[in-house]
């Protein structure tokens, strides 16, 4: 089994709170990892509430599954289908509080905690709650990953060659466990993800009438990926009204098919963009609404492949971000068309720029759009990054590299 890195983080939420809850899309890999997770555990309580039989016990008297522990770990899998033991789980978390005894909860869900604000309220102060996401490149590829932490401390490495990746395979692999691991007809698989996440889970969260307008909506911001959200012009296409289209990107976010990446901006400039750029949570699935092979996009559709493969960057610093607690990603651009693809903003205000680059050469003019936050940040401006699909990182100006793509894990 390919170990998570989240495995250790949750161990450190364990020593500081009762109860962690890892939300992420479905098939991400929640379930085995909360059941090795309970390993390290003498006692463990294990539920999942995807069994009707289960959900309708705990519906019925909300609680009952853990009113009688009062040692090890909970494990309660898919906990949204059962809001009513919301309030049982943050009185039976005082109890146990009163009593000192040591009971934690490992709690998971297929949607964001912002479609379950009732978990979040009533257990405000008890839990933390962490992001699941499908496999990175460093856990299917067995590479350290920690890109951003390195960046942070000093360059990229301009003494050794990184593999040049084959970018196709690696979407291939860096994408759901199952997938990754055993599928091997994916078209199918991801046909039924889909089907099932706005059949199930959409309709669950929000009493939707009009569930055919998804996949079109899919399409449509698939074919705009990395581009700006802009609700006015998919409201015209969709034929829906404005607060609609709001409403639907709020559920394929809740669902972690898509997320909205925010803007950057300080103010150092009047006339900055502030709209927010659309990603798919999976490359591998955006390929598939596509409806063409990772391997198959730069010769068929070259207009969307550095696009794509900006999708597959957004997609490895989030999953690396998700482990870190102090730092933030985001675009820049402005209304003059300066813009840089990724800006990383740690606590302090220190910043990291990285950009995008589809093609295996990187020219001092690439970096131009990052000088200027260069020179207009000064100090807070930490480096800045050009990834290409070379094989070494070069040096270009003060602070100013390229780097392989494979920099992301090797």
């Amino acid at each position: 089994m390919i170990e998570r890195r989240i495995t250790e983080l949750v161990a450190r939420d364990f020593e500081d709170i009762e109860a962690v809850f890892i939300n992420g899309g479905r098939q991400t890999g929640k379930s085995t990892f909360a059941e090795a997770f309970g390993g390290e555990y003498k006692k463990v309580i294990y539920a999942s509430f995807d069994d009707v039989s289960l959900r309708s016990a705990e519906m019925a008297s909300p609680g009952q599954t853990f009113a009688d522990i009062e040692e090890g770990l909970v494990i309660l899998d898919e906990i949204q289908h059962v809001p009513l033991s919301f309030l049982a789980l943050k009185a039976k978390i005082d109890e146990m509080r009163r009593k000192k005894k040591k009971v934690k909860f490992l709690l998971t869900g297929s949607a964001d905690i912002m479609l379950l604000p009732k978990l979040a309220e009533a257990l405000v102060g008890r839990m933390y709650v962490r992001t699941m996401y499908p496999f990175s490149a460093a856990e299917v590829l067995n590479g350290p990953g920690g890109f951003i932490k390195k960046l942070f401390k000093g360059p990229p490495d301009t003494s050794r060659q990184f593999v040049k990746p084959d970018i196709a395979k690696v979407i291939t692999r860096a994408t759901f466990p199952q997938v990754s691991l055993e599928v091997k007809n994916k078209e199918p698989w991801f046909r039924n993800y889909i089907n099932t996440l706005l059949e199930r889970d959409v309709k669950n969260f929000s009493d939707i009438d009009r569930i055919e307008i998804f996949p079109r909506m899919l399409s449509i911001l698939a074919n705009r990926v990395g581009g700006l959200v802009n609700d006015a012009d998919m409201a015209l296409a969709l034929k829906v009204s404005q607060p609609t289209v709001k409403r639907y990107h709020t559920l394929l976010n809740g669902v972690f098919l898509t997320y909205l990446l925010p803007p950057w901006f300080k103010n150092m400039e009047k006339r900055l963009v502030k709209s927010p750029k659309i990603y798919f949570t999976d490359t591998l699935l955006l390929c598939h609404i596509l409806g063409l092979l990772p391997g198959e996009i730069r010769k068929t559709r070259p207009e969307l492949y550095g696009f794509v493969l900006e999708n597959f960057v957004a997609s490895e610093l989030s999953k690396e971000l998700s482990l870190m607690d102090d730092r933030r990603l985001f675009h820049f651009r402005t209304s003059d068309k300066k813009e840089v693809d990724f800006i990383v903003e740690d606590r302090n205000g220190k910043i990291l720029a990285i950009e995008v680059k589809a093609s295996s050469s990187v020219v001092s003019d690439d970096f131009k759009h990052i000088r200027f936050l260069q020179n207009t940040l000064g100090n807070e401006f930490v480096r800045g990054v050009v990834l290409y699909q070379g094989d070494r990182a070069i040096r270009f100006d003060k602070d100013l590299y390229a780097a392989p793509l494979s920099a992301l894990w090797e």
